[in-house]
C-alpha cells in the first residue's frame, strides 16, 4: 500500500530557558526593538478560547545552515520573550518536498540526541539578552533549567494524498513511531497510548499531542497550535523552576533554624531576620507563580482550550502547582512557629527584666533603710 509523503512541512525544535525574574515587554515595544511583534492567534472561532493578558514578543533572529535531509538546509530561528522571565528559541527546519515519513523519522531521531542544539540555543539566548538589556529584571540564564520540545508540522501531503481526511491518513501512516523516536515496530497498546490525545476540528486537520513532541497536519498553515504548546511549555518550565527555588529556600531556613541556640534569648535579632526572610519568600513566590498561572486564561471550552488543558495535564502541571503550594504552606507554618518562639522569648526577657527591677528595688530599699 502506498504511504503518504510530505509536500510541505517543517520540524520545529524548541529550547526554552528561564532567564530572569521579569521581562518588561512594554518597554521592549517602546524601544521598538527590531523584528519584535506580539503573539496573536489567527483562527476564528476558537481563537476566543484562550486569552493572553500580556502576549509574548517574538523576534526573527539570524538563520543558519545545517546538513539535513542530505543537503544544506536553511534553519530559521524565532525567539519569544515572555513577561514572566522566559525566553524560547525555536529552530524552524523546512522538510523538503517529497520527503517520505521514514526519512523524517530517521532525521528526527538524530535531532533528538543532538547536543549541539542546546549550545546553539544558548548562543541565541545570550545575544538576545544583550539586545534586551534594561528590559530584563534580575537577568540570569539558568542553563540547568530548560524545556525541550519538537513539533512535526505538515501543511500539505504529497503523492496524491492532498486533501485526505485525518482518518484516511491514520489508516496509511502511524505517527507513534515518529513521536517516540523509535526504529522498530511498536505494539498495539503502545500505539494506542501514544495516539490517545488526538484532536481534529475539520476533517483534514490533525493534532496528536505527546509529552515530548507533537504531530500536526494543518492545511491552513496557521501557527496557533505550535504557539499554544510553546506557551504551555514556558509556563511549565516556570513551575518547575519555582518548585526548585522553594526547595532551596526551605533548606536554607532549616539550616538557619538548626544553627540557632536552643535558648535563643540573646539571638532574637537573628530570628527576626529569618522571619522577615520567610515572609519575603512567601510573598515573592506567591506573586510570581500567580503571574505564571494567569499568563494564559481559558475563557471557553472549545478546541484550543481542550488541547491546552490536555497538554498541561500531560505535563502534570497541577502536581507541580500543588508541590509549590505545599512548600509555601510549610514555610508559612514555620514562620508562625518561629514568630511564636520569638514572642515567647520576648515574654521571658520581659519577665526577667521585671524580676531584676523588683530585686534592685528590694536591694535599694535595704541599702537606704
Amino acid at each position: 500500500m502506498k504511504t503518504p509523503s510530505i509536500a510541505k512541512g517543517r520540524i520545529i525544535i524548541y529550547r526554552i530557558f528561564d532567564v530572569a525574574v521579569e521581562i518588561d515587554l512594554s518597554l521592549i515595544e517602546k524601544r521598538s526593538v527590531e523584528g519584535g511583534r506580539r503573539l496573536k492567534f489567527s483562527k476564528y472561532p476558537y481563537m476566543k478560547a484562550l486569552e493572553i493578558p500580556n502576549p509574548p514578543i517574538a523576534f526573527d533572529l539570524q538563520p543558519f545552515t545545517r546538513l539535513l535531509f542530505n543537503s544544506e538546509t536553511k534553519v530559521n530561528v524565532v525567539a519569544k520573550a515572555y513577561d514572566f522571565g522566559v525566553i524560547s528559541i525555536a529552530f524552524d527546519i523546512p522538510v523538503p518536498a517529497g520527503t517520505e515519513f521514514s526519512e523524517l523519522e530517521a532525521v528526527t531521531r538524530g535531532l533528538d540526541v543532538d547536543g549541539s542544539i542546546e549550545t546553539k540555543a544558548e548562543e541565541y539566548v545570550s545575544q538576545l539578552m544583550d539586545t534586551l538589556k534594561d528590559s530584563v529584571t534580575g537577568p540570569a540564564v539558568k542553563r540547568d533549567f530548560l524545556e525541550d520540545y519538537m513539533i512535526f508540522y505538515v501543511e500539505k501531503l504529497g503523492d496524491g494524498f492532498e486533501g485526505s481526511t485525518a482518518e484516511e491518513f491514520l489508516k496509511r501512516y502511524d505517527p507513534s513511531r515518529l513521536l517516540l523516536y523509535e526504529e522498530r515496530e511498536l505494539s498495539d497498546s503502545t500505539r494506542r497510548e501514544t495516539l490517545r490525545h488526538s484532536f481534529s476540528y475539520y476533517p483534514d486537520d490533525l493534532a496528536v499531542i505527546h509529552v515530548d513532541n507533537a504531530f500536526m497536519i494543518d492545511p491552513t498553515g496557521s501557527f496557533d497550535m505550535p504557539d499554544i504548546l510553546e506557551f504551555a511549555n514556558a509556563q511549565f518550565l516556570e513551575l518547575r523552576y519555582y518548585d526548585h527555588v522553594m526547595d532551596i529556600e526551605l533548606d536554607s531556613i532549616y539550616t538557619e533554624l538548626s544553627s540557632k541556640s536552643p535558648v535563643a534569648l540573646f539571638r532574637l535579632r537573628e530570628y527576626g531576620r529569618l522571619v522577615k526572610k520567610m515572609t519575603r519568600t512567601v510573598s515573592e513566590i506567591t506573586e510570581l507563580t500567580e503571574k505564571v498561572n494567569n499568563a494564559l486564561k481559558v475563557t471557553e471550552d472549545i478546541y484550543y482550550s481542550r488541547i491546552y488543558r490536555t497538554f498541561m495535564s500531560l505535563l502534570r502541571s497541577r502536581d507541580w502547582e500543588t508541590s509549590i503550594n505545599e512548600k509555601l504552606q510549610v514555610t508559612v507554618n514555620t514562620y508562625k512557629m518561629t514568630h511564636d518562639e520569638i514572642a515567647l522569648h520576648r515574654g521571658h526577657l520581659l519577665e526577667l527584666g521585671i524580676i531584676i527591677l523588683i530585686v534592685l528595688e528590694i536591694i535599694l530599699f535595704i541599702v537606704f533603710l
